[in-house]
């Protein structure tokens, strides 16, 4: 599977500035529906809070439009007064916001890479998966199984998200489960994509760049103009066989315990 030749319609900035609102779309959507969830939104951030997930994933600020979070930290403190671990997105080049959050006792967790990608530069499905939609519950479930999560954390903090909200997609592979899961969420033209998780035992597959290939087509249906997300190390290559491309790094900065 590979990208098709084309011309940058959208440059790398801008990318990146659509990629951003999609992060903030992700957390807003975990604050406004998670069990006892709770989200808080100003002009500089947007912040979501699961405490039954005691995840820096489901409970993260994200900055908006390019503001600085240093000056909201205490406001994000008593935001996050009952929940145990919580964190914090930050572009790399806002080097003032870092060293604010290492002040404030948070540290460095993860440094994924943001990718994009103009939908018309994205690649097909190898073969048309069995793809089919799924429940945000299942979409949890799988996503907890794939990184050993216990207690079904990301399950209950999903389940709650209506399925007209988002595309949730899955495939059986072959088996009477579901075993490869992913997410795309609207952000005006931009299919965000998010929880996208294969079962350990099918590993190896291209099951989930095959569903996401699937999927893209449908959001390009749909008018969606551009892609986004964020990749692990790992996941990069996957994803730049489809026609993403990297745009940088961006931090998560958590509170521990």
């Amino acid at each position: 599977m590979s990208a098709r030749y084309y011309a940058r319609n959208v440059e790398d900035d801008d990318l990146k500035r659509i990629a951003w609102r999609g992060i903030a779309a992700f957390q807003r959507s975990i604050g406004r529906h998670a069990p006892e969830g709770g989200l808080a939104e100003t002009p500089h951030y947007v912040a979501s809070a699961a405490p039954d997930a005691a995840s820096s994933l489901m409970n993260a600020a994200v900055p908006l439009d390019g503001a600085s979070i240093a000056p909201h930290l205490d406001a994000l403190d008593q935001f996050y007064a009952h929940t145990t671990k919580w964190g914090v997105w930050i572009d790399p080049a806002a080097t003032a916001d870092a060293e604010a959050l290492t002040a404030k006792g948070l540290v460095l967790d993860s440094q994924p890479v943001l990718m994009a990608a103009e939908l018309d530069a994205t690649a097909p499905p190898e073969d048309p998966p069995a793809a089919e939609p799924v429940a945000m519950s299942t979409v949890g479930t799988v996503n907890d199984v794939a990184y050993g999560l216990e207690h079904s954390a990301i399950a209950r903090a999903l389940g709650a998200i209506p399925a007209d909200a988002v595309h949730a997609y899955g495939t059986r592979a072959g088996t009477d489960d579901i075993v490869c899961v992913l997410v795309i969420e609207d952000v005006g033209r931009d299919a965000f994509v998010s929880f996208v998780a294969t079962h350990p035992d099918h590993r190896g597959r291209r099951l989930a760049s095959n569903l996401l290939a699937h999927a893209l087509q449908e959001a390009r249906q749909r008018g969606d103009n551009t892609t986004s997300l964020q990749a692990s190390k790992l996941g990069q290559g996957i994803y730049a066989r489809l026609g993403y491309r990297p745009l940088g790094e961006v931090h998560l900065y958590e509170r521990r315990p």
